[in-house]
């Protein structure tokens, strides 16, 4: 009996000391506050239509009272970021494994196309600070929707934008790589401050940090057409698994891998320690997180209210399993109304969005189908049956053989609730209807699979236990042994290394941005041509990065450039655009005839002037440059890189904006 209250007084101690502990740790949360305070200040210069500049003082002045009230209130419930802070040697292998991973990003090179949708915007706003955010399409030269209103109120992207401007660093190479580094750099202090919110000791959580970014590194199962971001139409790609979004070939210099890699583990820690401990403090940080996601990506929407959600009807099926009074139930019951504060931001803009507040857009079929089958909407977030087999193996041995205890049973709940209300099959027609159907997938990723991984280190202290029950040990091993059988089973390689060489899809110098090779090639000897121009170009990929490159030159058939026009109520230019487009692209598996019945559709584009200059692919470039010429003579080659070839009428001069 002595022993088990000595046990037990221990237990409490210790979980004393991670509690102080863990809140030094919460300097690392830090960041969270500073996006949030900038996305309230983007949403309110947005809506109030001021000038772009004024970002940055609205920023002020939510920041700074801002800061000094969270500063008193962390004052006085002594939980203040940073307090008590040791230095311990565990940190130095965090150090190690973040300027590794920092290092990495700066040598791989994985372009993703969806920067044009993203980032684009961002970058014309800056040659015009003093006009109100765009709200239209800025990568063509008619009026045009943006790609969806959602996007429209993330600000990640002005962020970066605004802060390489200020600095007098390129915007896009700020984005693509600065911006890569510093969130590469920090995924193993989130995975280390996550497992020590549940419960790991410093050189465990550390060494737990390493076996989280081992799953992001070994679970390789990505293509190129994932890794080009839509290259492909869902039904078409092969399956990403976590690799697409996650892994050091992955591209988390955008704010959507952000949310999915580092918010979305950090939110379902933060959901633990306040329904365990109940300090007002943590709801604070989960508010400011939940603005912050918004301002990252719009997937935050509906993950992080899911993460919330699940998290508490955890916690109410851990009570219910153990003894517990009425008063408990009704405390946990209290703090679940608690939680509805931190979700208010993200839903009351899906409410916003709903109601129609914030206008949908008219036209969404070119986004993807409204409804595709729930396996193979899993089959594309996870992969193949071994990887099914591995991820299963994660959420059965992890919280129950591994974690154990009251933290372990929260674990497994929580998964429970994830898979019961978000990937169930048959609630998963309500979620296409509501997030649409290609964008299912995405609640895979409330799975947390990495952070299950990263938990496997608490099986060290327990196999090192001097007074281990020969059971438990057993049973330790046993868990760790399915885990490595099935990691074997599901290894496809690793995700650092050369996708597809050819294209570009390898390595990379330090100083340059996350595009292709040959892009940078075409645009670099292109310059002086088509940094003002309408330049009619191939979609896949030249269409898709060279406006980065030049952000005042206009692309005549960007990526989506139908969906655009549609929600303009323009669709008949938008397909105008797509068939001229076909016409110069011959690598479509078009034959003779089908290219011939595009022919005056390309025309019409040179005609009328949307386009006053052409890059096409050097096999279709005869073909080419003979229907030109018999709209204009003065059309000519005058330059060939990249696998491009540029063309331009006799009258055009370099360097003028047209």
């Amino acid at each position: 009996m002595l022993a088990e209250l000595n046990a037990k007084s221990e237990e409490i101690m210790l979980s004393s000391e991670r509690s102080v502990e863990s809140r030094a740790g919460d300097i690392l949360l830090l960041p969270i506050a500073i996006i949030a305070f900038w996305t309230l200040a983007y949403d309110l210069v947005l809506v109030a239509r001021w000038p772009a500049y004024a970002i940055t003082w609205c920023f002020l002045a939510f920041a700074v009272p801002g800061g000094i009230g969270l500063g008193r209130l962390w004052t006085k419930t002594s939980t203040f970021p940073g307090k008590n802070y040791r230095f311990h040697p565990s940190y130095l292998l965090l150090l190690a494994l973040g300027v590794g991973y920092a290092i990495t990003a700066l040598f791989v090179r994985r372009p993703n196309q969806d920067d044009v949708v993203y980032f684009h915007r961002a970058l014309s706003q800056l040659l015009d600070l003093n006009q109100p955010i765009y709200l239209r399409q800025t990568i063509v030269d008619m009026d045009a929707a943006a790609f969806s209103p959602v996007h429209l109120i993330t600000s990640y992207e002005m962020l970066m934008g605004l802060w390489g401007h200020y600095l007098g660093i390129n915007p896009l190479y700020f984005y693509q790589v600065i911006g890569h580094t510093i969130a590469a750099f920090s995924v193993p202090f989130v995975f280390y401050w996550c497992v020590r919110t549940f419960g790991l000791e410093r050189w465990t959580a550390a060494v737990g940090a390493l076996f989280g970014m081992s799953f992001l590194l070994f679970a390789d199962k990505s293509s190129f057409g994932v890794l080009l971001g839509a290259a492909k139409s869902l039904n078409g790609a092969d399956p990403a698994g976590w690799v697409g979004f996650s892994t050091l070939s992955g591209y988390m210099w955008q704010g959507k891998p952000i949310v999915l890699i580092l918010f979305l583990p950090i939110a379902l820690a933060l959901n633990y320690r306040f329904l365990s401990r109940g300090n007002t403090t943590d709801v604070v940080w989960l508010t400011l997180l939940g603005i912050a996601g918004v301002g990252l990506s719009n997937p935050a929407l509906y993950l992080l209210p899911a993460i919330s959600g699940c998290s508490w009807v955890a916690f109410v099926a851990v009570e219910l399993f153990e003894p517990s009074t009425a008063e408990d139930l009704w405390k946990l019951i209290r703090r679940g109304v608690l939680l509805a504060f931190p979700l208010a931001y993200p839903i009351g803009i899906l409410a916003f969005l709903k109601m129609d507040i914030i206008p949908k857009p008219i036209d969404i079929h070119l986004l993807g189908p409204s409804y595709m089958p729930w396996n193979e909407a899993m089959d594309y977030a996870i992969g193949g049956r071994a990887e099914y087999l591995r991820d299963v193996v994660l959420m059965i041995t992890v919280p129950l053989l591994i974690v154990r205890g009251r933290t372990g049973f929260f674990l497994f709940f929580y998964l429970c609730a994830v898979w019961l209300f978000c990937l169930n099959p048959l609630l998963a027609h309500w979620w296409m209807g509501n997030i649409l159907a290609p964008t299912y997938f995405r609640l895979a990723y409330l799975l947390q699979l990495p952070l299950l991984c990263a938990l496997i280190a608490a099986a060290g202290p327990q196999l090192a236990h001097k007074g281990n029950v020969i059971t438990e040990g057993l049973t330790t091993v046993f868990a760790l042994s399915a885990i490595v059988v099935s990691f074997v089973g599901g290894y496809h390689g690793i995700s650092i290394l050369p996708k597809d060489a050819r294209l570009g899809i390898g390595w990379k110098a330090p100083g340059e941005c996350q595009l292709l090779r040959a892009n940078l090639d075409f645009a670099k000897a292109a310059d002086r041509y088509i940094a003002h121009a309408k330049l009619l170009a191939p979609i896949w990929t030249a269409g898709c990065e060279l406006p980065l490159v030049f952000p005042e030159m206009k692309v005549v058939a960007p990526r989506l450039v139908a969906h655009y026009f549609a929600n303009a109520g323009n669709p008949e230019e938008g397909n105008l655009r797509n068939q001229a487009e076909g016409f110069i692209n011959g690598d479509r598996g078009l034959g003779p005839d089908q290219l011939k019945s595009l022919e005056p559709k390309f025309r019409q584009v040179i005609e009328t002037g949307r386009a006053n200059a052409v890059a096409v692919p050097k096999s279709e470039s005869d073909r080419v440059l003979a229907t030109l010429k018999s709209i204009d003579a003065g059309w000519h080659r005058v330059l060939e890189a990249g696998g491009l070839v540029l063309m331009v009428p006799g009258d055009s001069a370099p360097n003028s904006p047209n």
